[in-house]
């Protein structure tokens, strides 16, 4: 099975030029790719619109089914980043970020979160069962300066803490999207909940947005995993194919 991560720049507005472009990239990607599953970076796209009106050329022009998960940057009432699935040829709504911090790890919203994950977040691609948490989501983990695994944040309430190792006992991959690199004294940390992620045969991808000279620096190193990695096992996986010619990064990975 072939995994697929795409990687944009990240904006502050995109003008309709730079919107439609954005939209054909996608779009593009999508219908040609050979991979069974594709992640994007967050807020790739503004709209539910940009994700429907693709719809009957993906259905048309698709050889094989391919399922991709994607964030928009929209509001949605009080709520933003909305996280959408395309699969068996439509695209539906799997919910919102719960929390973005480690001040934010609270049992309200851990339960939210678990609730959110068990209705929506859970779903399965050539039989392997996926996971997805949404940036800093992954905070519901903590990472042990000088200890190689991390922890369920919330050690105190066991009730909680058996239904996510539950969740995580009864999938094959965990995703995390993400809006920015995880750099400086974040990296530490954000690799030990990888590493933890991907334990028991486990994968673990992450794809995030470009910033400053990323681009160019990947396109300077091809063995750059700034923006997008995965892992099994604990092991940083090499992928399988690298793409930095456009305006976005691509990398693939093969599992199984």
């Amino acid at each position: 099975m072939k995994i697929q991560l795409v990687s944009f720049p990240a904006y502050n507005r995109l003008s309709t030029k730079e919107r439609l472009d954005r939209y054909s990239a996608v779009l593009d990607i999508l219908s040609n790719t050979d991979a069974d599953f594709v992640m994007f970076s967050e807020w790739v796209l503004k709209s539910p619109s940009d994700l429907t009106s693709m719809e009957p050329a993906l259905r048309k022009f698709r050889k094989k089914p391919v399922t991709a998960l994607i964030e928009l940057n929209e509001k949605k009432g009080l709520k933003g980043n909305q996280m959408y699935l395309f699969k068996d040829g439509v695209w539906r709504n799997i919910g919102c970020q719960v929390f973005a911090e480690s001040s934010k790890v609270n049992e309200v919203n851990v339960e939210l979160l678990l609730d959110e994950i068990e209705k929506y977040r859970l779903f399965e691609v050539n039989g392997l069962r996926f996971l997805c948490l949404q940036c800093g989501e992954n905070n519901i983990m903590r990472s042990v300066k000088g200890e190689e695994r991390a922890v369920f944040r919330l050690q105190k309430c066991a009730k909680l803490k058996r239904r996510f190792d539950d969740i995580l006992s009864n999938v094959d991959v965990v995703l995390n999207p993400t809006h920015t690199p995880w750099l400086g004294r974040f990296k530490e940390p954000f690799e030990s909940r990888m590493k933890t992620f991907s334990e028991k045969k486990r994968y673990c991808f992450t794809c995030t947005q470009m910033k400053g000279k990323q681009l160019e620096n990947a396109r300077n190193n091809p063995k750059d995993n700034s923006t997008m990695k995965g892992m099994h096992s604990r092991w940083l996986m090499k992928p399988i194919f690298t793409n930095h010619d456009k305006d976005y990064l691509i990398q693939s990975y093969e599992i199984d």
